[in-house]
């Protein structure tokens, strides 16, 4: 049987997906009637199916929840970022393999250390002081906030974790940071020129950015609607950068490979599966 890909592409990191998979590769841009029953066709012969990250961003194609429900007719597997608990649950009640990138361990600890890059790039850009030397504070330590925070301190800065839990506290002294309680986040915050937040909850507060520095910078990775206070940032004049998606804004081709081990590992042992038999079609929406 032929392994037949379908990857929904939103954005160049999505694009490049397709270089790191086997097979041959067809294009398609999801923009009138002819094309969108092109589209159509190819959905109803996959067996696996790429959703953007976040997966929601596939809803930018009218009425695309209801063609993937009514077509996916071989679809074994479904892979994306951020797929919500409703279509999981259609997907596995329907007979779907539904397996999130950003669950997935591997694929996430090694998107978090791209991440990490893309914030230094983002740090580097809107502060006016250099990263060696300078004391950064970083707001949690899960993935992101330990891929960032380690990166920082092998550049050579001087890093502070604020983290609620107590192992957390204990795995960033443990890597060599210093790490308190946000309950000194004011304390921490004085003085300090730059922050990167990875909590999506307002941690970064009115209390600790009344303590901040001018020229201090905040760096937000976290997801809708961020970690700060914006309206006291903007009451204050600290910069904030809301910093979303950096893999697929600086390292897209690294991102895609990334996704794409992902992919092969699922796949590549599935009995009927060869490499002359496998085809990709890619929608551009």
């Amino acid at each position: 049987m032929d392994n037949y890909t379908v990857i929904f592409v939103t954005d160049q990191r999505q694009q490049a997906i397709s270089e790191f998979l086997p097979g041959h590769v067809k294009s398609e841009i999801w923009t009138d009637e002819e094309s969108e029953n092109i589209c159509i066709e190819q959905i109803r012969k996959a067996t696996q199916i790429v959703l953007p990250t976040p997966a929601a961003k596939v809803s930018k194609t009218k009425d695309m929840a209801e063609i993937l429900k009514y077509n996916l007719e071989n679809c074994r597997t479904v892979f994306g970022g951020k797929i919500s608990k409703e279509w999981k649950n259609w997907f596995e009640e329907h007979g779907m393999q539904c397996i999130d990138f950003l669950e997935d361990e591997k694929t996430a600890l090694e998107n978090a250390y791209i991440t990490a890059e893309g914030a230094v790039a983002e740090i580097l850009k809107a502060s006016r002081y250099s990263i060696r030397g300078q004391k950064i504070v970083v707001t949690g330590y899960g993935r992101c906030g330990r891929s960032v925070a380690n990166l920082l301190s092998d550049m050579g800065a001087k890093v502070t974790v604020l983290a609620r839990s107590v192992q957390n506290r204990k795995s960033a002294k443990a890597d060599g940071h210093n790490a308190v309680d946000f309950s000194y986040g004011a304390e921490e915050a004085y003085g300090t020129r730059t922050f990167v937040n990875t909590v999506p909850a307002c941690v970064i507060n009115r209390h600790m950015i009344s303590e901040m520095h001018p020229d201090a910078v905040i760096i937000d990775l976290a997801s809708a609607p961020g970690g700060t206070d914006l309206a006291a940032a903007a009451e204050y004049g600290i910069t904030v950068v809301p910093a979303l998606g950096l893999p697929g804004i600086y390292t897209t081709k690294s991102s895609a490979k990334i996704m794409a081990d992902a992919i092969i590992r699922q796949t590549s042992h599935k009995p009927g599966v060869r490499e002359d038999k496998s085809w990709i079609f890619q929608i551009i929406i």
